[in-house]
């Protein structure tokens, strides 16, 4: 099923009821609330981003088939990368029947494959490119008392169709390893890595070979685009 823009707006359909949808200004501060939750690694603009309108704006443009390369390459020229990875910036809610937000999921255009490529001489374009390929899931998030029903599945299955729809080659993210999590993200199509394992990220792009791994503690999960 292809994803238009107005549904993922006004809620696509999640289990017993629940709406998957992008979060209205007004639910910014519940929104990271709940992300807080899953991750300690979450920077304090994304609420205000959030609530100012500016999270997701080109992602939601894709949906009606607009051309994402050409504001990116716009925003580079103007210095305002800032901007346009917050236009790249996926947040999601879910919502239940009686309109309370019981879940949440980020995800951010890498900025480690975005720095790595860009260290690499006459590959900038390939850098703002990587934007457009790569994302990170920065954090999914499931109120304690509405977990065991599905809802960061049905989370992570949207935010899944709506990259592949936009041709993004790859989802990917950390959790602590001992959170034991990686049978989970395996039951949601992920493939979860061994300590010190890592993917390359880089030879498809630039015909380079670029790794990318977790850190200590951490372990990497990433699924890749299969048309």
């Amino acid at each position: 099923m292809r994803l238009a823009k107005q549904q993922v707006i006004d809620g696509l359909p999640g289990p017993g009821g629940v709406r998957i949808r992008f979060p209205r200004p007004g639910e910014a501060q519940e929104a990271v609330g709940l992300l807080k939750a899953a991750t300690d690694d979450l920077e304090p603009g994304y609420a205000p981003a959030i609530a100012q309108g500016q999270c997701g704006t080109w992602l939601l443009d894709g949906l009606t088939g607009a051309d994402l390369l050409e504001p990116l390459v716009r925003a580079a020229a103007a210095g305002r990368l800032g901007q346009a990875a917050a236009a790249l910036t996926l947040p999601l809610v879910a919502q239940d029947q009686d309109g309370a937000l019981v879940g949440a999921l980020l995800t951010v255009p890498s900025g480690t494959v975005l720095s790595t490529v860009s260290r690499l001489p006459g590959y900038q374009q390939h850098a703002l490119l990587s934007t457009l390929q790569y994302a990170k899931i920065k954090a999914v998030a499931v109120r304690e008392d509405a977990r065991g029903r599905g809802i960061g599945a049905a989370l992570l299955q949207r935010c899944v169709e709506m990259y592949w729809q936009l041709d993004f080659q790859m989802l990917f993210g950390e959790f602590e390893t001992g959170r034991e999590l990686g049978s989970y993200y395996t039951r949601q199509g992920f493939t979860v890595l061994q300590p010190g394992d890592t993917i390359d990220v880089g030879t498809l792009l630039t015909g380079v070979p670029i790794h990318l791994g977790a850190g200590p503690g951490e372990t990497f999960f990433y699924r890749g685009h299969t048309r």
